[in-house]
């Protein structure tokens, strides 16, 4: 059996170079957190609770289907990523648990992206403004659900956020700047604590960062039972 590898870690970590440079290594093979292909992360998938009547239908789920629409195709459903938060980690869980089962026949290295924490952070923190237990808690949960195949996570920490991050933004084009910062300056989190353009982007950069340490220590401690997932810690 293949390893799995989970890559977590700041926009401008090094995350998909890390991950690429994993992939080479092994010989194995990395799915991007956008990548269509995704066996687990559903970018740009809406979730169904009537019969599809089009698009292509990945999975049933929870009662619903997941489906993926082509371009020009009406959308019908709720994107996954926009749904309540307990109903979307009920998915996420049972995605996980499918998974988990079919990789036991992987003979090659797999390496996702931001796969175990930055989803739940966007999702349930940014968006919605859930609790930190919640979101513990449902990344305790996809542990103990991949205890069986024993996987390693490397969080790559940034040691300067602050320097850091100014930097990251500059680097990117200014389509993704605008995006960027609008997304996490207007989300229930941002509204509630008056976090505005980058200097309120750079305060939950500095949470995320502190909280999903904290996430990985959880975790870490629900795989000591029996077999235990491997945490490489590594600072930038």
């Amino acid at each position: 059996m293949g390893k799995l590898w989970l890559i977590e870690g700041l926009p401008g970590s090094g995350k998909s170079t890390f991950a690429e440079k994993i992939c080479a290594l092994k010989g194995g093979v990395f799915y991007s957190e956008v990548d269509a292909a995704h066996p687990v992360d559903l970018h740009e998938i809406y979730w169904v609770t009537e019969p599809p009547s089009h698009g292509t239908i990945l999975d049933k789920i929870e009662g619903g289907w997941l489906v993926r629409y082509d371009e020009g195709e009406e959308r019908v459903g709720t994107d996954v990523y926009e749904l309540p938060f307990a109903l979307h980690t009920r998915i996420m869980c049972e995605r996980w648990r499918r998974y988990v089962t079919k990789f036991e026949q992987e003979e090659r290295d797999v390496i996702f992206e931001c796969a175990l924490l930055q989803n739940p952070f966007t999702i349930g923190m940014v968006a919605q403004d859930v609790s930190l237990e919640a979101i513990e808690t449902y990344v305790q949960e996809v542990s103990s659900i991949l205890k069986p195949i024993e996987p390693t996570i490397v969080y790559l920490e940034l040691n300067d956020v602050a320097r850091i991050f100014p930097v990251v933004y500059n680097e990117r084009p200014i389509e993704w700047q605008q995006g960027f910062v609008e997304y996490y300056t207007t989300g229930s989190y941002a509204s509630k604590r008056n976090l505005v353009g980058v200097p309120g982007r750079l305060r939950y950069w500095q949470t995320d960062s502190d909280v999903s340490l904290h996430c990985l220590i959880g975790s870490r401690f629900v795989m000591s039972e029996s077999k235990m997932m491997s945490v490489l810690h590594l600072k930038n």
